[in-house]
């Protein structure tokens, strides 16, 4: 047809019939899926994911279950704590919970997951309830006694801007409330408080003070603590993680949680983000799990029913993998450490996450350069896409998009589709 064509030379012209009859053979169509998997791989790595086995990004487009780890990809990997969770007695607020925190906790270098979690939430309380790490210029520390396990508390001693001395400290929520000596209300309310936080996951802190206490004839008659409050600290979820959760189930990609963690910390994240709350702990494993086994027929049917499992070691992941595969499902598999890689390699498609260990890399099918999930469902998106170039059309259906190979013979096809065949 090129050769009636005006202007068109014939040399080009044979060129290209050679091109066509070359890629219409079978013997060139290893070459062909190669070529488009290995662009592919290349459009995945401006998407933050670098692809080390090629066949790996068709197995991506067609997974349908991917066992998520908790900590760093569903959740920040860091403590926040929430206001709504500070517990305070009758006649204190949560900026004054707050601030005798960061007293008690080490200010400048060396902070640990807590002093950093207590001091960026002062920081983060709003200026009209008093927040805001500029007041603790206005005191001074004179000693400072760090956590230790015997203790299990810290305490400081500060001077305020008007120059009276005070003792604060906070530490493990059992040991403080023993330490204070409170009215039985008091202590009865702090224990109702810390046994909430406990079955829904959450870790409390106790933040005390010592105060003087008055004799008969009006002078001090010695010093007692007295607890101030409760603070519920938990490793939140990523802003994104919900909403790309979400996304996922509506490109038929279920999402499982499964996670080291204690089953009520599994539970209260997977509420947080609407992942359902149907979660198996250590109990599955033990002789305990072996009547539901047989109730169910077998592990596969288990797992398709939860929403994830906790308190897991890594030979419970490979488990999990393997009988979602013997159940027919293309699995996919997160982790970041030296145990998760044998479930890596054993998945469908392993996912190495950012900040993951050579061990976890060289097991992964596929590295991802970003934290989060979002990043994983960015890739389905476009391995779907690059799949979707390797089936032969035998029109185009008018999508701008670039997700299908079109036929040379067709008139006006995408700008950056990639031709195939006639």
């Amino acid at each position: 047809m090129l050769l009636f064509r005006d202007g068109q030379e014939w040399p080009g012209a044979l060129k290209l019939a050679i091109v066509v009859l070359v890629a219409v053979l079978p013997v060139a169509m290893p070459l062909v899926v190669t070529t488009a998997l290995a662009v592919g791989a290349l459009e995945l790595s401006r998407e933050q994911a670098i692809v080390q086995r090629l066949s790996a990004i068709e197995e991506m487009a067609g997974m349908n279950i991917l066992c998520s780890d908790k900590t760093g990809t569903l959740t920040k990997n860091e403590l926040e704590l929430d206001f709504e969770e500070v517990w305070c007695r009758a006649g204190t607020t949560v900026r004054d919970v707050l601030l005798v925190a960061c007293l008690a906790a080490k200010i400048h270098g060396g902070q640990d997951a807590i002093d950093k979690a207590v001091t960026r939430a002062l920081d983060a309380l709003p200026e009209a309830d008093g927040g805001g790490l500029a007041q603790l210029e206005a005191w001074r520390v004179d000693k400072f006694i760090p956590f230790n396990p015997v203790d299990k508390r810290t305490e400081a001693t500060c001077v305020d801007a008007e120059g009276r001395g005070h003792v604060y400290s906070k530490g493990a929520p059992n040991v403080m409330v023993a330490l204070a000596a409170d009215s039985p209300q008091v202590r009865a309310a702090a224990e109702d408080r810390i046994l909430a936080n406990a079955e829904r996951g959450l870790r409390s802190l106790g933040v005390a003070r010592l105060v003087d206490v008055p004799g008969d004839a009006g002078a001090s008659a010695g010093k007692m603590w007295q607890l101030l409050g409760l603070i519920a600290l938990l490793d939140p979820p990523r802003d994104d993680t919900a909403a790309t959760i979400l996304e996922a189930q509506e490109k038929g990609v279920e999402v499982k949680m499964i996670t080291g963690d204690a089953r009520a910390i599994a539970v209260e994240t997977c509420a947080r983000l609407h992942m359902g709350t149907n979660i198996i702990g250590a109990e599955i494993w033990s002789s305990e799990g072996d009547a539901l086994l047989r109730a169910k027929g077998s592990l596969g049917e288990v797992v398709e029913e939860v929403n994830g499992f906790a308190s897991v070691f890594p030979e419970h992941k490979y488990r999990i993998v393997e009988s979602l595969q013997d159940r027919g499902h293309l699995v996919g598999m997160t982790g970041d450490g030296v145990n998760d890689a044998p479930a890596l390699k054993r998945a469908n498609v392993g996912i190495a996450v950012a900040g993951a260990t050579d061990a976890a890399k060289a097991a992964a099918d596929i590295v991802l350069t970003a934290p989060g999930l979002s990043t994983i469902i960015t890739a389905i998106n476009q391995s779907r896409k690059i799949f979707a170039r390797l089936q032969v059309r035998g029109e185009w259906n008018r999508d701008p998009s670039p997700t299908h190979w079109v036929p040379l013979c067709r008139a006006s096809p995408p700008p950056d589709a990639i031709i195939l065949s006639c």
